[in-house]
């Protein structure tokens, strides 16, 4: 009989479903039987009820063993969540710990007001209340170990570093001729230097650069003021295209990356991206910074660092290169999701969780 295990995620975030059904499918192809435990606002997101989904802690009553839970984000209910399966199901808690705390001072250089800096340390200390509880802790980029490494292996000392995962969503990728964005994707948080991007496109518009190239900003954000003030005058140009402050669906997402040629990740400041992984799935190139080392990033094959993410001529150079160079960043982007972020390539590591002699090793 196949064991049962459980994909926790209980906060909505329209942008976790494709980790979370990658993270089922790949406990479905390992043999085992798997089950979303999910906001229900995730319901709408599965259109064609492909997978298994609970809802509420008294649907868990229908599962007689769980011998995995594997939690996605941070919530406060993962504390009596993990609790309750852990006394009443004895299941084995795995924590994927997306974003370690680094310090106020990184957090407030990256643009973070100090209300918004408390607001993220206290969502930290629900984790590490999650990850005392935890059997193992997940970082998802050697720079999220490292600083759980050195700054939460008190708490618990059994954890492993397995990157983000993803299906291959991209099974209608359009040519590369077909192409057209330069594309910010995702929230509007004041470490992705949304505002470098918008200060980007008013010159590249204004000095009429790359006449083929649109620009894209698909968020469930609303634009700030100072930024919505700058592009609306060049809303008629017919090269800037918005999408903004509604959940969008995966569908959407995909869509957005698929006619993607290049997407901005030149933070000021960041963890890992699941903008990235993304970006790559579909075959975009991205614009990192070298301030946000990223090890999954490969200087002109992936994508292109700059040193200044505001310095608009760093920028244009990069777009240069992206574009003259697109048919190698292509493959490159295609082959690193598929090498890293594809689920399949990381059945191993996920399947090693339910092994709990794993567990007396410490970290890996």
């Amino acid at each position: 009989m196949s064991k049962n295990i459980l994909i926790v995620s209980l906060n909505f975030n329209p942008v976790h479903f494709s980790h979370l059904v990658a993270n089922y499918k790949l406990f479905e192809y390992a043999g085992y039987n798997p089950y979303l435990y999910v906001n229900a606002e995730f319901n709408k997101m599965d259109k064609n009820e492909k997978y298994k989904k609970i809802n509420f802690a008294n649907d868990l009553k229908k599962i007689k063993s769980i011998e995995l839970a594997v939690f996605w984000f941070p919530s406060l209910f993962n504390i009596v969540e993990i609790i309750r399966l852990r006394v009443l199901y004895k299941s084995t808690i795995a924590y994927v710990y997306h974003e370690p705390f680094e310090s106020i001072i990184k957090y407030y250089n990256a643009g973070f007001s100090f209300r918004r800096i408390l607001k993220i340390y206290f969502i930290d200390l629900i984790s590490i209340v999650v990850i005392l509880l935890s059997h193992k802790i997940i970082l998802p980029s050697s720079k999220a170990f490292n600083l759980f490494k050195e700054k939460y292996s008190f708490y618990n000392k059994k954890f492993t570093n397995i990157p983000l995962i993803f299906d291959d969503e991209a099974s209608n990728l359009v040519e590369l001729n077909k192409k057209k964005y330069f594309s910010y994707i995702g929230t509007i948080a004041n470490d992705h230097a949304f505002s470098n991007y918008i200060n980007f496109i008013e010159l590249a518009i204004t000095n009429q650069w790359f006449p083929n190239l649109l620009f894209l900003i698909a968020t469930k954000s609303i634009i700030p003021n100072k930024e919505r003030n700058i592009i609306e005058s060049y809303l008629n140009s017919g090269r800037v295209i918005i999408s903004e402050g509604n959940p969008m669906t995966n569908e959407e997402i995909n869509s957005y990356y698929n006619y993607s040629l290049i997407v901005w990740n030149a933070y000021n400041r960041s963890m890992q991206s699941g903008v990235l992984p993304k970006a790559y799935m579909f075959g975009a190139a991205v614009i990192g910074s070298y301030q946000c080392d990223n090890e999954f990033l490969d200087n002109h094959k992936t994508g292109v660092l700059v040193r200044n993410n505001n310095n608009v001529n760093e920028i244009k150079g990069a777009i240069n290169e992206i574009i003259e160079k697109k048919n190698l960043f292509y493959l490159s982007s295609r082959n690193k999701f598929l090498d890293n972020f594809y689920y399949k390539k990381n059945i191993k590591k996920f399947v090693s969780l339910l092994n709990k002699n794993n567990y007396e090793k410490g970290y890996s």
